[in-house]
Formats: C-alpha cells, sequence, structure tokens
C-alpha cells in the first residue's frame, strides 16, 4: 500500500531538536556572563537597566508568526520577516524592555527566551545589550 502513502499526513519538520535546544541555552548562559564582565568594565551596575535586542530564526512563516504573539505579551518591540542571509528562513527580533543588569535576571530572561523559541520551534540565536550613555 506504498502507493498511497502521499495521502497520509506529512509530519511537520521540527527546526530545533532538544540537543540543540540544550546546547544553545547553555552558550546564551556563558554569554551572559561574558556580557555582564563586560558591563562592570564599562561601569554598568547590577541595578542598572538597559534593553536588549534580540533575534530568533526558524523556517516557517507560521512559526515566526506564533512566537511574535507571544513575545507581544511580554511588552517587547518584535516583529518578523524573511532573514536577509538565507531567503528560506524567518527572523523574529526586537527590543525588549529594561532589564536589571544582574547574573539571576539576566539568567531568567534567557531561559524564558530559550523556553519560548523551543515552544515554537523557533531558534534563540543572539542578542546583545543596548548600552546608553551614563
Amino acid at each position: 500500500m506504498e502507493i498511497l502513502s502521499f495521502l497520509k499526513p506529512k509530519k511537520k519538520k521540527q527546526f530545533v531538536s532538544e540537543k540543540d535546544f540544550i546546547t544553545n541555552q547553555d552558550k546564551q548562559f556563558r554569554f551572559s556572563i561574558e556580557s555582564l564582565v563586560s558591563l562592570r568594565d564599562s561601569l554598568v551596575e547590577e541595578e542598572d537597566e538597559l534593553k536588549i535586542d534580540y533575534f530568533f530564526y526558524t523556517d516557517t512563516l507560521e512559526k515566526s508568526q506564533k512566537l511574535e504573539k507571544e513575545i507581544q505579551k511580554l511588552d517587547y518591540i518584535v516583529n518578523h520577516g524573511t532573514a536577509s542571509h538565507d531567503k528560506s528562513l524567518f527572523v523574529i527580533s526586537g527590543r525588549t524592555t529594561e532589564i536589571k543588569m544582574m547574573h539571576e535576571t539576566l539568567r531568567e530572561w534567557i531561559v524564558t527566551m530559550c523556553d519560548l523559541g523551543y515552544k515554537y520551534d523557533c531558534s534563540f540565536d543572539t542578542w546583545r545589550i543596548v548600552a546608553e550613555a551614563k
């Protein structure tokens, strides 16, 4: 009956595997420590609040739209579009509200962003703290 196999619903392709999720979250935690050390060198204290630019990638418009709606609930600036470096991917990007620049707060934020990405099959790719002049 393989002749009729085209009638079976196609299994959706997973963009982010569980292994990729775990590896990425570890990478983001290491990056947060480096970022905080750099901020302290620039005289940014734990109680200072800064915004963060963030970027996710995924392989379908539907996934990018679902993640965008979820991030809007956090009151972050967010939008999605086709990735400039690869037209088969979609980018979800934006800017957070102000976040305290302390280890625990940044770690919680990373967990939230990685979990949201994984929930909607999007990769939490990069982020950068928006340093404002004192």
